[in-house]
């Protein structure tokens, strides 16, 4: 899918770090959001930086990150053995990305803040 860098929207740069046993990652995350109705079928994931694209309510998906719920429903897909499956299930907050409660309140608090000024 291409898409023109102008049609990205910023949510700025995040400061984040992650630890795994003695190894300490510090980096500065230029995070953009793509607002899109389009299929699942038309991205293409780059897989030595993701292994999968799902989406989910968004409402619902701050409520598990404010721990207002246990869970949320997600659909899309993941690559398995190079081969693309469908995804349609639903997961609590250790199936996603092990970020920061900090890092995800950001992220999520930009997007809301986004959303309502589009």
């Amino acid at each position: 899918m291409d898409i023109p860098f102008e049609q990205f929207i910023s949510l700025g740069i995040i400061d984040y770090s992650v630890k795994q046993n003695d190894f300490i990652d510090n980096e500065l995350a230029h995070a953009f959001i793509y607002l899109c109705n389009s299929s699942f079928d038309q991205f293409e994931v780059q897989s030595e930086e993701v292994s999968g694209i799902v989406r989910a309510e968004f409402d619902l998906f701050c409520d598990l990150w404010s721990g207002r719920r246990e869970d949320v429903k997600i659909e899309g897909f993941e690559i398995i053995g190079g081969k693309r499956e469908h995804i349609n299930k639903t997961v609590v907050k250790n199936a996603f990305v092990q970020h920061s409660e900090a890092y995800y309140s950001q992220i999520l608090s930009s997007i809301r803040e986004k959303l309502e000024a589009t």
